[in-house]
């Protein structure tokens, strides 16, 4: 069958997955090493005798693996193998776990100084002013992390003079003041890479990264640092150790976004389900039930809105009665509010990417909230008016996470990456999870995405372009929502 080398038509495993396996093999034999471009699409089509859509799916799925990388215009190409760190119960750093696994590691400090610390820190470690180390680790020859870490000031004296080239951090503390971390929380979580940082690591503005933040205590209790290490997504994974039977496990079962009574950033996806109460099932279950009727959220995005009453009225008169007002327009609270006076419809606030965006937007009358990133800070501030909030996710980890966090439906995006096809996918092992397409999905595709099993889909530009909003120019919004309704009428 499969290990034959050859796609079996008579199998009634997928033929992507039969294709997957395939390739997978070859690039863990060493026929294709990290860095050698694969065969192109077309070639694999040739190879194998299957459709390109099988292909791409393969390739999505090799993808999300961590196997390959694709570069727009240049191809797929093997990806490096992961540095892999162990995220368990353990207080060493990562400068020792991997010199115990036997790895070259250099770090270079880039940054050793004393002053004011952020806000969140000065309320962890108990103190206004700290010594901060920036300091980049490479691991074999190759830029791994950026590293933060920031100490009370009045606990180690003299450490922005201490020699930390090339050594670990831990052992000065222990070594020279007698410290030593015993205990803390840690986060892990994917960010853009901004600034320095992506300077630093060698990796272009807005590439993903995996943050590890740590905030941890000496053996009597006390805050001893506040931790950050930016680590590159194409070379390193974590993995997390579960101990049955143990009292404290390193992780609950149950993730949440936000943060705990009394906890500031540091406070992680340890805490119970309990301190981080998501939004009422029925407040989600009427905005699940809007978008099911409406089929098509109608997303909003321009530098200003114009007649938001009229062009709210036009998409409801069509049937699209949910409307997602992005706050990148200067007026968009008031065209939310204005929105918001029309009967029928339903308006959140999209892009929303802070505390005080969420807030603002709920106080202008935003009926769920929409943030393309899992914003922590977005739930949180929405959970008193017990707002759905709207997260974004593509990989099935990601979508699980959300819906996890807030029990509203996912925003799966960029949905064009994967197409209409990779809906089912996502809901084999999560047929509960509602999921919004967002990202490239027009008025001629929509329906496809509806028929894969989307609970609505996001349309933006194609259904209300940005210089027809800016412009109040109704009938070219007019002639796009005839357009829509021809389209749905097959459904």
């Amino acid at each position: 069958m499969i290990e034959s080398g050859q796609i079996d038509r008579s199998s009634p495993i997928p033929l992507y997955h039969q294709l997957e396996y395939l390739l997978r093999g070859e690039i863990e034999s060493g026929r294709y090493r990290p860095g050698d471009t694969l065969p192109s699409e077309g070639d694999i089509c040739a190879r194998y005798e299957v459709s390109r859509s099988v292909v791409r799916q393969t390739l999505t799925n090799l993808t999300h693996a961590g196997l390959i990388r694709t570069e727009r215009g240049r191809g797929s190409f093997v990806a490096e193998k992961k540095l892999q760190e162990r995220f368990v119960q353990r207080t060493t750093g990562l400068y020792d776990d991997l010199r115990q696994m036997g790895y070259e590691i250099r770090t270079h400090v880039v940054r050793q100084s004393v002053g004011e610390l952020p806000l969140p820190v000065q309320d962890f470690l108990q103190a206004k002013r700290g010594v901060q180390i920036d300091r980049v680790r490479s691991v074999d020859g190759r830029v791994l992390t950026f590293i933060r870490s920031l100490i009370p000031e009045s606990r180690c004296p003299g450490l922005e003079t201490a020699d930390l080239e090339d050594r670990s951090l831990y052992q000065v503390l222990a070594d020279e003041y007698g410290l030593r971390v015993a205990s803390g929380r840690r986060t892990v979580e994917a960010v853009a890479a901004e600034g320095e940082i992506a300077k630093h690591l060698g990796v272009d503005v807005g590439e993903p990264l995996l943050l590890l933040r740590s905030s941890s205590r000496d053996e009597r209790g006390e805050p001893l640092e506040w931790f950050e290490a930016w680590h590159r997504g194409d070379r390193t994974m974590f993995e997390i150790e579960i101990t049955p039977g143990e009292a404290d496990q390193p992780f609950s079962s149950v993730v949440r976004l936000g943060y705990g009574a009394g906890e500031g950033p540091a406070g992680s996806a340890t805490a119970g389900a309990d301190s981080a109460p998501a939004p009422p099932a029925e407040g989600i279950d009427t905005l699940v039930e809007a978008m099911r009727r409406s089929r098509v959220v109608a997303v909003w995005r321009a530098s200003r809105y114009r007649e938001p009453a009229v062009v709210a009225r036009l998409l409801a008169e069509a049937g699209v009665t949910v409307v997602e007002v992005t706050l990148t327009g200067e007026n968009a609270l008031a065209a939310l509010a204005e929105a918001r006076t029309v009967d029928g419809v339903v308006v959140g606030a999209g892009t929303v990417m802070t505390a005080a965006d969420a807030r603002d937007a709920i106080a202008a009358g935003a009926q769920f909230l929409v943030a393309p990133v899992g914003a922590e800070e977005v739930v949180a501030a929405a959970r008193p008016s017990s707002t759905p909030v709207i997260l974004a996710g593509f990989t099935p980890t990601e979508v699980w996470a959300a819906w996890q966090a807030t029990g509203a439906p996912v925003k799966v995006f960029p949905a064009s990456v994967g197409g209409p096809e990779y809906l089912p996918i996502l809901h084999g092992p999560m047929p509960d999870v509602p999921l919004l397409p967002a990202g490239g999905v027009d008025i001629d595709t929509a329906v496809e995405y509806l028929r894969a099993g989307a609970v609505a889909v996001n349309v933006g530009g194609p259904l209300c372009p940005p210089d027809a909003l800016v412009d109040g120019e109704i009938d070219v919004i007019g002639e796009r929502v005839k357009q829509l309704r021809r389209a749905l009428a097959d459904l």
